[in-house]
């Protein structure tokens, strides 16, 4: 079943339909941007997960109803509805119990209804999956008239939000103080302090009030007397590792290959994103902020991969581009301009300078992750050949 342009007010009829049929699977939306997955056995909600931070969210909402539940991701075959999974290893651990377990479920899926409700248009994607039950624990999941109970609640929220007219503020965002003259001859020093402790760049809004047990809609209210008199700005934070992510950067650790990605940009907001992104997944990042120094330098590096703006104050990000692929160095390495400037007649010139590949800011965590993985595939591959030849070479011997 694949229904698309539907809008949010009509999801619940989807949901309703398939509680009543007591369908298995999972439902699919996505924005063109964004996936959630809404798990269902025999007509009543599993799980629902997926947007921006799935990961964040889960430890979150964990840290919320049973800090102390300790999971093992050694268990975990896939990574198909891991949160559940882990839910259900601590039930039967009696780590947590059941009505804890559904305090996460509502609040997981709390978050990801207000996040659906906040998009006008979605495609739904109906998957049934017969194998997928819940044998173990059957109580642990969202009967319909629960289920329509958390949809109300995160329906409201979002009303509220729009009337407190909050439109252009998103909770998966972090807020941050900005130093500026501005600041300081508005405010204090002792209340400068308590907002950058407060507004840190590394919290979003939902972790903020998860922490201090607040209503979102207030606590971003309170904030949006700052933000609106430009003390406080929010951007964008990638999403955590999930456990089995973690895992695999641990083997990594110890079967290390760590491609290094140079990123050409003037501002070092840039850099330290890709870094936030790339390093959990085992890259190194090289963050040029001077490219008439920085480039000398990066060549001594010979990074696989190159990041550049296209508008920087000294360089010319075309021609800075032109010039990387004449040299011998890196005729094969991959380019991608990664700008805010995106329109046809940019991205033919960039073509023509030499790029490899054009990526519009902000990218997402997951098209950044896309793009790289697209380019750095084989070189990975290779190097893993390499590696286990070596270890069958030494066993061997």
């Amino acid at each position: 079943m694949l229904i698309t342009n539907i809008g949010y007010n009509k999801v619940w009829n989807v949901l309703a339909a398939l509680s009543h049929k007591q369908a298995t699977g999972k439902l699919i939306l996505d924005n063109g941007e964004q996936k959630w997955q809404i798990y269902f056995c025999q007509g009543q909600m599993l799980y629902a997960t997926g947007g921006l931070h799935q990961t964040r969210r889960w430890y979150r909402t964990i840290n919320q109803h049973c800090q102390h539940l300790k999971f093992n991701a050694n268990l975990l075959s896939t990574e198909e509805l891991w949160e559940y999974k882990l839910l259900q290893q601590g039930l039967s651990e009696e780590q947590i119990t059941i009505k804890q377990g559904k305090a996460i479920i509502r609040s997981s899926s709390y978050e990801v209804f207000f996040a659906l409700a906040s998009q006008s248009i979605l495609n739904l994607n109906w998957q049934s999956d017969r194998e997928l039950t819940s044998e173990l624990f059957p109580n642990l999941v969202l009967s319909p008239l629960e289920l329509k109970q958390v949809i109300e609640a995160a329906q409201k929220l979002w009303e509220r939000w729009q009337k407190i007219g909050i439109n252009d503020i998103f909770p998966e965002q972090a807020p941050v103080v900005k130093q500026s003259i501005k600041l300081h001859s508005r405010l204090s020093e002792e209340s400068i302090q308590v907002l950058t402790n407060k507004f840190n760049g590394e919290n979003t809004l939902w972790d903020i009030t998860a922490k201090k047990r607040q209503c979102l809609a207030l606590t971003t209210r309170t904030m949006y007397h700052f933000f609106k008199q430009g003390l406080i700005e929010v951007r964008a934070i990638p999403d955590l590792p999930s456990p089995l992510e973690q895992l695999r950067l641990a083997y990594c650790s110890t079967n290390r290959y760590r491609p290094l990605i140079a990123c050409i940009d003037s501002t070092q907001t840039t850099g330290k994103f890709l870094e936030q992104i790339l390093m959990p997944k085992g890259y190194k990042i090289e963050k040029i902020t001077d490219p008439m120094q920085g480039v000398g330098l990066m060549a001594k590096k010979n990074p696989e991969l190159i990041f550049i703006d296209l508008v920087m104050p000294e360089v010319d990000g075309y021609a800075l581009c032109n010039f990387l692929r004449k040299a011998s160095i890196y005729k094969q390495t991959p380019i991608i301009i990664y700008t805010g400037q995106d329109n046809y007649l940019n991205r033919a010139r960039g073509l023509l300078a030499g790029a490899t590949d054009f990526l519009r800011k902000p990218a997402t965590a997951t098209k950044i992750l896309e793009t790289v993985e697209k380019y750095l595939k084989l070189k990975k591959q290779e190097y893993q050949i390499k590696n286990n030849l070596s270890q069958s070479l030494a066993l061997a011997r």
